[in-house]
């Protein structure tokens, strides 16, 4: 009896908060809707005092599907952006989807009495997942309020998740065959009841709202559906025994148990399922793939290194970039002059092929490309003689880094595990994150390049001290030189003067030997140049001072300068038996081929480490040498470099070096 004087007290409450709802006029284009959800509450209540099994199933469904037009309506027109509003109504319709076909399994429980059993509990597994499901999207709807929306649409919102969540609650109970179900059926209404002043306190207040589905609360919604239906199953699971006669019943328990098993160990273990299931939820539920704020937000993170990973720049570049299309490996290659580049870190490349050591060059169509800012997706199946990048391993998107509109670099991405064709969404993130990832390059540049420039402070500080000992020498031999005249012939003086000359040639050598041998060169015009005669003059000139080898004459001109070249090349070689021990030979060697001379300096020292010769090797006061200025192979470089030519080393920690120079041939005649 008390149950009856509840439901009725429902019934008429809900009929008077729709009636005055209309009275209050048509204010907002929610209005109808809500009093529709009203009608629907009260036809629900009014059902419980018919006890028609039919009438009851049919109230129940108008109540559910009034609310679910109510959110429609509600939220359709507010949603910030067409992605929100789609992944709404998607959300609606499978709720609407599962009320209904729970409403036919309901009613095909009541006329199909022999087979009860089975509906029953199909009919309360689809109630569990519309309630589940919906206190899911209510919940991910509150989160999506804007701090300016008002307090109206929230207390809906509450009131609506206190509903469904009993439901939930009572589903779950009757799934798992607890007899306290059937109390807390009654218990319904007395919840419906109490919600009353909620709702009128709701509906008098203005409604002005805006909502923001952000992607993080639609993967957690995801989630949390995942869970519920995993749930469900192996409730249903549970009670298969009861559904199905004889053996089938374990069967087909062994069996689902065995599939959700290898479909939770698939998704957790495999990394191109996620990615799978990842783009497929993109793909279907947003308008935009990129979630742009919390990219730059991870790319932000990811260049100030917030998670502490020690990574060098040029390494935390590399993964910023590969991060947004999910690469699992990247390489950054920086302009060594305007058509190749250098490899200047690898993140992640340790398990495939080791990229190029020497110069990498793209060809010219995607060269030009590069150059406009385009992203280039690289040919895996194209095999160009004059592209080296084509070599990597695994290369699948070139990522241009421009600053102020020219390219210093370039970041080779690895395909990633799940391949895909990359979109204009793709292609607009990676150039903004490429343009960000060379500000931050370039600016690194800078401030080593101030460093340098207080390193050269220094050294013009120290020189300054050489200059005041190179002032006392002159002033010393233009002393000798203007007694010559008169004391030139007394032998007492001429023994003086020898002293004084080998003291001051001595005290010269002491500067020498302080400073790395500098000379300014005057520019000469390009010239052919006598390799093999060249070769010899230098080693010929250190006979004395180390065992030095020369290998077999190629009878090649190069095309250079030869006092540059020659200047560079002792640099070289002194290097060389500098790092060597003594008993070991310094090899200087030539070869040519159709278009380029090639000369190599080998030693069998200590060699350096690639971290050493990508950022140290030819920077000026940089050496691994103790008390070198490091200024030889710098020195080198340039001066190959302003020939036309190239300077290249290969090297192995504790199995020496060998430095290449390579010229453009020239006529003989020249």
């Amino acid at each position: 009896m008390l149950l009856f004087w509840i439901l009725a007290a429902t019934a008429a409450a809900y009929a008077i908060l729709a009636a005055w709802r209309i009275s209050l006029g048509t204010g907002t284009e929610r209005a109808p809707t809500l009093v529709l959800a009203f009608v629907g509450m009260s036809a629900w209540a009014v059902s419980g005092l018919v006890q028609d099994p039919v009438v009851i199933v049919l109230a129940q469904l108008l109540r559910n599907l009034a609310w679910l037009a109510y959110l429609a309506n509600a939220t359709q027109p507010l949603a910030d952006a067409p992605g929100s509003r789609s992944h709404s109504a998607a959300l609606l319709a499978l709720l609407a989807v599962l009320g209904a076909a729970a409403a036919i399994t309901s009613a095909v429980q009541v006329t199909d009495s022999s087979n009860g059993l089975p509906w029953l509990v199909v009919t309360i597994a689809l109630r569990l997942l519309f309630s589940m499901g919906g206190v899911i999207y209510l919940h991910s709807l509150y989160n999506g309020l804007t701090s300016s929306s008002g307090t109206g649409f929230r207390l809906i919102l509450f009131g609506l998740g206190m509903l469904w969540a009993y439901d939930l609650n009572l589903y779950t109970v009757g799934l798992l065959g607890y007899k306290v179900a059937e109390p807390l059926a009654a218990g319904r209404a007395v919840v419906a009841l109490l919600l009353v002043p909620l709702f009128l306190l709701a509906a008098r207040r203005q409604e002005h709202w805006k909502i923001a589905l952000s992607r993080k609360v639609t993967f957690q919604s995801l989630s949390l559906v995942a869970i519920g239906l995993y749930f469900v199953s192996m409730s249903l699971i549970a009670r298969s025994e009861m559904l199905f006669q004889g053996s089938a019943g374990p069967v087909l328990a062994i069996v689902a148990v065995a599939a959700l098993s290898a479909a939770g160990a698939l998704l957790l273990f495999s990394t191109r399922a996620r990615a799978w299931f990842k783009v497929i939820i993109v793909k279907n539920l947003f308008s935009h793939r990129y979630d742009y704020r919390a990219e730059w937000l991870r790319f932000s993170a990811t260049i100030a290194d917030s998670a502490g990973t020690a990574l060098s720049l040029e390494e935390r570049v590399v993964k910023a970039v590969a991060d947004v299309t999910e690469s699992p490996a990247g390489l950054l290659l920086l302009t060594s002059d305007r058509r190749s580049f250098d490899v200047a870190a690898a993140w992640c490349w340790g398990h495939r092929a080791p990229p190029p050591s020497g110069a990498v060059r793209f060809p010219d169509a995607e060269q030009d490309l590069l150059e406009q800012g385009l992203i280039v997706t690289l040919d895996p199946e194209a095999h160009r003689s004059d592209a080296s990048v084509d070599t990597i391993a695994d290369a699948w998107v070139a990522v241009p880094l421009i600053w102020m509109s020219a390219m210093i670099g370039v970041v080779i991405l690895a395909k990633p595990r799940l391949q895909r064709a990359l979109d204009w969404e793709d292609f607009d993130l990676l150039k903004v994150i490429g343009q960000q990832a060379a500000v931050h390059i370039s600016d690194s540049h800078k401030q080593l390049e101030l460093e340098e420039a207080r390193r050269f402070e220094e050294f013009n500080r120290r020189f300054a001290y050489i200059i005041h000992d190179i002032k006392n020498v002159v002033s010393q031999l233009s002393l000798l030189a203007s007694n010559a005249q008169q004391h030139g012939s007394n032998p007492k003086f001429q023994a003086e003067m020898n002293r004084s000359l080998t003291s001051a040639v001595q005290k010269m050598n002491v500067l020498l030997s302080r400073l790395s041998p500098d000379r300014v060169l005057q520019t000469a015009p390009p010239a052919s140049i006598d390799v093999d005669a060249l070769i010899g003059a230098v080693v010929g000139g250190r006979v004395g001072q180390r065992s030095l080898s020369v290998g077999t004459p190629c009878a090649a001109h190069a095309r250079g300068d030869l006092e540059k070249l020659k200047l560079a090349l002792e640099h070289l070689v002194q290097n060389a038996i500098e790092a060597s021990p003594v008993d070991q030979p310094v090899v200087v060697a030539a070869t040519r081929n159709a278009t380029h001379c090639h000369i190599t300096v080998t030693d069998s020292g200590v060699g350096m480490s690639a971290d050493f010769i990508r950022k140290g090797l030819f920077k000026p006061f940089v050496s691994t040498k103790g008390g070198g200025f490091g200024i030889g192979a710098a020195e080198a470089k340039a001066l190959v470099t302003g020939m036309g030519g190239s300077l290249r080393v290969a090297s192995t920690e504790g199995h020496g070096s060998v430095f290449t120079i390579e010229l453009p041939l020239s006529d003989a005649r020249d």
